[in-house]
């Protein structure tokens, strides 16, 4: 995985104002997993990131493969995932409005079906 630009300390409000970096825990499961090199990682996140931001980073990171397993062409995630932060489900309406910290941890889980 190479470097991405995002991951640098920017200026995401547009504001002036640099922001520090954070480092959060992210696991993949089930087939997800086997989309990167491995299934828990950590990444950097600009300090105040929502989870919409964070999500856009990992897309970003992790390739096209993982994209398009995980969001549909607008870029949002399938009804057929769950983002889980710190062991509680954040719904998608919740996306932009909830900041991940240091430490924190974020799942990407697929929702089962079944009839």
């Amino acid at each position: 995985m190479g470097t991405d630009k995002r991951l640098k300390k920017t200026d995401p409000i547009g504001d002036g104002k640099v922001r520090p970096q954070v480092t959060i825990h992210v696991k993949l499961s089930d087939f997800l997993a086997k989309l990167v090199p491995q299934a828990k990682f950590e990444v950097k996140i600009n300090a105040g990131s929502t989870v919409e931001e964070c999500m856009a980073v990992l897309t970003d990171r992790l390739g096209d493969e993982f994209r398009r397993a995980v969001t549909d062409r607008r870029g949002r995630l399938h009804a057929d995932f769950a983002v889980i932060v710190n062991n509680q489900f954040i719904s998608p309406q919740r996306f932009a409005e909830l900041t991940i910290h240091e430490t924190s941890s974020l799942s990407i889980i697929p929702i089962a079906g079944g009839g």
